[in-house]
């Protein structure tokens, strides 16, 4: 028979045992409970983002922003560079840009320049060049803002005056920073635009090049009931070729090609290649996803073999495309 003593020090840890396992059910339950309280919270952040990341119905591009746009690609094209696809989202971005700028001046703060964005928007603050980093990157708004799928690069303007597409563009060119992210020069000979945005709102600009396709692909011209549709746009802008060499003298473009690549960065390194050696009117050719590089473009066939016939030796390999 146990002694009272015994009995009392198995009461003791019983009761000790049960208090414990109580203790734990409770912190058991507490912690299921955080988790999926935290999970919810991250479930309605998602949704919320998601919905935000839609482009209003009454946004709009501007005519000045179109001929902004056009002009961009006007000049691409004289330096024998591919279109660009015109970019809802990449606009949109630009059009949150200037205003940012216009009414909430990020670029008043210290160390804070025009590409910086205040917090006064739905999207994050950020400060720079003070802020950017490899884990942060100003770079990544498109993504943060949009459903455009990649990061993309921003060229900002700004004039009390000088407003106008004309002399954007004119002050772009001249600058050398923004002029190698217009024509792929310098450190961005290898990146391979597809797509711009644009946007002008009192005195700023704002220009976004980004190398992914927008899922975007239809954009409103205000005041109109006009509506770009960006696949439309650019199946235009691709220049359509064909390898042959028929006889006679119909006009049109004939280009002497000398190489054809997978990639952008091969064919621009190519074209830089070739100005490099003499052909100053090099040009890049895309279509079905393949690059073309042209040492020139002339208006009948004609002219394309006359011209075929006086190349070097190492380039007497071209031959000749009718677009």
């Amino acid at each position: 028979m146990p002694s009272s003593l015994n009995m009392k020090f198995e009461f003791k840890l019983q009761n000790l045992f049960a208090m414990h396992t109580k203790h734990h059910d409770n912190i058991l339950v507490i912690s299921i409970t955080m988790m999926i309280f935290l999970f919810s919270c991250q479930n309605i952040g998602f949704s919320q983002t998601s919905k935000d990341k839609k482009i209003p119905d009454t946004y709009c591009l501007n005519e000045e922003e179109l001929q902004l746009f056009n002009m961009i690609n006007q000049q691409r094209q004289q330096k024998g560079l591919p279109k660009l696809e015109l970019s809802k989202s990449l606009s949109y971005v630009a059009y949150l840009h200037v205003r940012d700028l216009y009414i909430n001046r990020p670029d008043s703060v210290k160390g804070c320049n025009m590409h910086s964005w205040s917090n006064k928007g739905q999207w994050t603050a950020f400060c720079f060049p003070k802020e950017q980093s490899k884990r942060r990157s100003v770079w990544d708004k498109p993504k943060e803002i949009t459903t455009y799928p990649t990061s993309a690069y921003e060229i900002v303007y700004y004039s009390a005056d000088k407003t106008g597409p004309d002399e954007i563009i004119e002050l772009w060119k001249g600058v050398a920073p923004s002029a190698a992210l217009l024509f792929n020069t310098g450190k961005y000979m290898k990146n391979n635009w597809r797509a711009v945005g644009v946007a002008i709102y009192k005195g700023y600009a704002s220009l976004w090049l980004g190398e992914g396709k927008d899922p975007e692909t239809k954009i409103r011209i205000c005041s109109t009931d006009s509506v770009i549709t960006s696949f439309t746009s650019k199946t235009k802008n691709q220049t359509s070729i064909t390898r042959e060499e028929p006889s006679g003298g119909s006009l049109g473009k004939y280009y002497l090609i000398f190489g054809s690549y997978l990639s952008f960065k091969q064919a621009r390194e190519a074209q830089i290649n070739l100005i490099n050696d003499g052909f100053v009117n090099a040009s890049i050719l895309e279509k079905d996803g393949k690059f073309r590089t042209a040492l020139n473009m002339y208006e009948t066939m004609e002219a394309a073999r006359a011209a075929k016939k006086k190349l070097p030796n190492k380039y007497q390999s071209a031959w000749i495309l009718k677009d």
